[in-house]
């Protein structure tokens, strides 16, 4: 069953290619280096090609398929497994699968694994999810510095589900001493939050004063946020008012702003507030939730 239909001429040419990568890996005459070697650039009638990047996979190939964004590629292996590489050729990990599966298909962005076995006429879904890399540097954080434990928040100091969060984050923070260290990445959703911008570039400012953290629990607390509330905030803390004016409007701000927004981006974040610990997603955004999330970690650590 696919979650999206395949023209017949789309069919043959993924047939092509599997046949194709067959015989490379069974053979050994042909591997995916040696070809990129023969291939050149070239074109014939209406048709222009231009070889892209070539790499080597493991194992003996039955099937294959890829995300429709083209970041992830899936390859069902003889030895039951299903490998996962991005279209760099990086191994991101191999998933054990029912011996005799012999095709395999993904949701559009790669989020479930389908499994088919003809012989057996048995169907079979997996929920996947990656571990992603985020940057951290410069961003604001709390917690024990060697923590084990990282947890990087995108939030939008306008969006009502983020409000919720801080509470829960200090009762994770009390309930692991020493184990968690908490990262603060800006995801204000211009299009929908007239203020989310403002709001982070002023905590952004307030950070260049050491204080975002305080700063930043009034801009949660707030019923309503305004420029007259960012400087309200800055007076009631200390803060210099000049200074934050002048850091709110710098180009310095604004790189900033724009490499969180980038790093979201980069790690998938579509809405806020997105919760990465040790890199992997974070779905259930209770208490519970984090504790269950960092227990298994520690657990695997260990």
């Amino acid at each position: 069953m696919k979650k999206y239909s395949l023209s017949k001429r789309q069919s043959t040419i993924k047939k092509t290619a599997l046949i194709f990568a067959l015989l490379a890996s069974s053979t050994g005459l042909l591997t995916p280096a040696a070809s990129a070697q023969e291939l050149t650039s070239g074109h014939n009638k209406q048709v222009r090609w231009q070889p892209d990047s070539a790499w080597k996979t493991e194992g003996n190939i039955l099937d294959m398929v890829h995300t429709l964004d083209g970041k992830n590629i899936f390859f069902l292996t003889q030895d039951s497994k299903v490998k996962v590489y991005t279209t760099s050729g990086e191994l991101l990990g191999s998933i054990p699968v029912p011996v005799e599966t012999t095709h395999i298909d993904i949701s559009p962005i790669g989020d479930k694994l389908y499994l088919f076995n003809r012989s057996k006429k048995e169907f079979n879904t997996i929920s996947l999810t990656f571990q992603h890399s985020v940057d951290t540097t410069g961003a604001p954080a709390k917690g024990a510095v060697d923590a084990p434990i990282s947890i990087v928040v995108f939030t939008d100091f306008q969006c009502p589900y983020c409000k919720k969060l801080p509470p829960v984050l200090e009762e994770i923070e009390k309930n692991n001493p020493g184990k968690v260290r908490i990262f603060f990445k800006n995801m204000p959703l211009i299009s929908i939050h007239r203020m989310a911008e403002g709001a982070a570039r002023a905590a952004i400012a307030a950070q260049n004063q050491g204080k975002f953290w305080p700063y930043h629990d009034k801009l949660f607390k707030a019923e309503q946020l305004s420029t007259e509330k960012f400087y309200e905030f800055a007076q009631e803390l200390g803060l210099d008012l000049d200074q934050l004016e002048t850091d709110m409007q710098s180009a310095e701000t604004t790189k900033k702003l724009q490499k969180d927004m980038y790093d979201a981006q980069k790690a998938g974040v579509e809405g806020t507030p997105t919760i990465f610990i040790n890199g992997w997603t974070l779905g259930d955004r209770s208490v519970k939730g984090f504790q269950r999330m960092i227990d298994t970690l520690s657990a695997e650590k260990k």
